[in-house]
């Protein structure tokens, strides 16, 4: 990207302060594009086509229409911004964890970033419950959006646990080495057409609030700031169109003529 693309995206996240390669800027420019650009699966789930991981077409998308997307998008273009800004960045693959559920294979992608002569890990594109911000790739815990996090280099590869009320519960796991950009297009090839991928079955839209979240599970809608917590349900393709623009800044059509 150039300096005007540049600088319109970080506008556009709503970034501000000195640009620092350290991690603490790093963690700023996680928490300023989580908490402005929404994960959402709907050119997946409305549309059923396979999104571009074309630079040019993620700005166009991100940046220009103000959207979001999914993790391959996120990640490619914040990957993107981040090499810009003078932090050496890859892509790497990443095993998605959750307790009592059947392994899944490899399909998310994440960051490692190099600052202060240490490596992070940085990801914009996940909507689970994952770190909301920067994470050193080091033995120990680290709050991470007031959240405690333990990472465990192991052999060959490098695992996060997140800390809950009933201990720590495994989160991912990743080989912290560079994958070629090349090699995620099968990845979101796969993860947008699949017949049972979740992302083409599930409208899905989150968007991280600095109290809360606001969250759109097909047609149910959830916000939550605080201790409170306001749900409702969309009913037509007008609604959802109304909901998206008013909630998630996403203005979009959303088809007639299909199973709503």
């Amino acid at each position: 990207m150039n300096k005007q693309q540049i600088d319109q995206y970080l506008e556009r996240i709503g970034f501000s302060g000195p640009i620092n390669h350290d991690g603490e800027t790093l963690d700023r420019l996680i928490w300023a594009h989580i908490s402005t650009v929404p994960f959402e699966s709907l050119d997946l789930h409305e549309y059923g086509i396979v999104p571009s991981l074309n630079v040019d077409d993620l700005f166009e998308k991100f940046v220009i229409k103000r959207r979001g997307g999914y993790c391959f998008e996120q990640n490619t273009l914040f990957c993107q911004l981040l090499n810009d800004l003078g932090f050496p960045t890859y892509g790497t693959v990443v095993r998605l964890l959750r307790p009592g559920a059947p392994l899944f294979p490899y399909s998310h992608k994440g960051l490692v970033a190099e600052a202060e002569g240490k490596k992070w890990y940085c990801d914009v594109g996940f909507g689970g419950p994952g770190p909301k911000g920067v994470v050193e790739i080091r033995n120990g815990e680290q709050v991470v959006g007031g959240v405690t996090f333990r990472g465990t280099i192991r052999s060959d590869d490098f695992l996060i646990e997140r800390k809950t009320d009933d201990g720590w519960v495994e989160t991912m796991y990743f080989a912290p080495r560079p994958i070629e950009p090349v090699d995620f297009e099968p990845l979101n090839f796969y993860c947008a057409l699949q017949p049972n991928s979740g992302f083409r079955l599930n409208r899905i839209v989150n968007l991280t609030l600095p109290n809360g979240s606001k969250a759109l599970s097909d047609k149910h809608f959830t916000l939550r700031k605080g201790n409170m917590v306001i749900e409702k349900n969309v009913e037509t393709p007008e609604e959802l169109e109304d909901l998206l623009r008013e909630e998630f800044g996403i203005d979009i059509h959303i088809p007639r003529g299909k199973k709503f």
